[in-house]
């Protein structure tokens, strides 16, 4: 059963605002650049974790010009490695304007990978979508995606209503029995407004459970999402630079919300902090999560006179547009 879109009203009228949690602080030794000495991530989107080798971390990222990599983390060091495309699933994404690798979301239950593609071009809305990668051997530490598949959703029509080029699902998340999309925005030209979209699926039939509109959360974009279980999730608005937090009932009508803000400082200085274009999250099986800030454009890099309080190596990596990765200590969250 589907419940008709929720604005939360009621939420505003109990309690008259939202909580605020404690401000988060990065881990020490965090944030770190998404490079190593061979490699280098660009415009990163999407992080998953998908368990431990070892004593490695291991994660994969989308970024949002089509390339797809394994991430391990081991303390504050990361290693990339690429994941190749067979040639079948260059095939499926040939016709499209843009690779425009949005979110990535492992379902530890079914061991399955989600990517979210956002649309561009005039064909912004056949290209959009929420797709399932295989993996070779049906191995996700493989090094190769062998197919693609899209998920054919019962009322897409729906869940697409707000779509627009380069604007779709840039949350997604998936737990037991629920799926989570979240609607990176809804806008005015190049403008956001101050709310946004989204919606809880269930996870068999595909179809819509509740469709909730954000405004009277004070959510206004939903860049991740990470659900810890079927009725509590976590989320970030980039354009406020908030972890957000959602406690549903039994109908998915929201009990609890909090938002946190984040300490997205520069690295090496956590007294120096500037805008972050802060994106997607995930979280450890040793309670941590992880954001990743994409300074995709000049607006995202810091003026000349922080530059200068910087060692010369981050200055150098914020000219040259590379993603930035935070840790933080889920412990902490109220």
């Amino acid at each position: 059963m589907r419940f008709p879109v929720v604005f939360l009203f009621s939420i505003a009228f109990l309690v008259g605002f939202i909580p605020k949690g404690i401000k988060l602080k990065p881990e020490k030794g965090f944030p770190i650049w998404l490079k190593d000495g061979s490699q280098r991530t660009d415009q990163t989107s999407g992080i998953t974790f998908i368990g431990f080798k070892g004593t490695e971390k291991f994660f994969l990222i989308c970024d949002d010009i089509g390339d797809i990599y394994h991430m391990k983390l081991k303390e504050n060091k990361v290693k990339l490695e690429k994941v190749k495309l067979d040639e079948k699933v260059k095939k499926v994404l040939k016709h499209y304007d843009k690779w425009d690798f949005e979110e990535i979301v492992y379902d530890t239950k079914l061991n399955k990978v989600y990517l979210s593609v956002e649309g561009n071009g005039p064909n912004f809305m056949d290209e959009a979508g929420l797709f399932e990668l295989i993996f070779k051997d049906n191995n996700i530490f493989q090094d190769e995606i062998k197919e693609i598949k899209k998920i054919e959703f019962p009322e897409w029509k729906i869940l697409s209503e707000h779509f627009k080029p380069n604007i779709a699902f840039e949350g997604v998340a998936v737990s037991e029995n629920r799926l989570f999309l979240g609607l990176e925005g809804t806008s005015v030209g190049e403008l956001f407004l101050d709310s946004t979209f989204l919606y809880v699926v269930d996870k068999k039939s595909l179809k819509i459970i509740r469709e909730i509109h954000t405004k009277n959360l004070k959510i206004h974009t939903i860049c991740g999402l990470y659900a810890k279980d079927d009725f509590n999730l976590l989320g970030i608005d980039r354009n406020n630079k908030n972890l957000f937090l959602l406690k549903f009932d039994k109908d998915y009508s929201v009990l609890e919300s909090t938002i946190h803000p984040l300490n997205l400082h520069v690295p090496g200085n956590a007294n120096l902090q500037y805008v972050s274009a802060i994106e997607s999250i995930t979280m450890d099986s040793e309670n941590y999560f992880y954001a990743i800030d994409d300074p995709w454009k000049k607006f995202y890099i810091p003026p000349t006179e922080i530059l200068r309080q910087l060692k010369p190596v981050d200055a150098k990596n914020y000219r040259d547009f590379i993603p930035l990765l935070f840790k933080f200590n889920s412990n902490l969250i109220r």
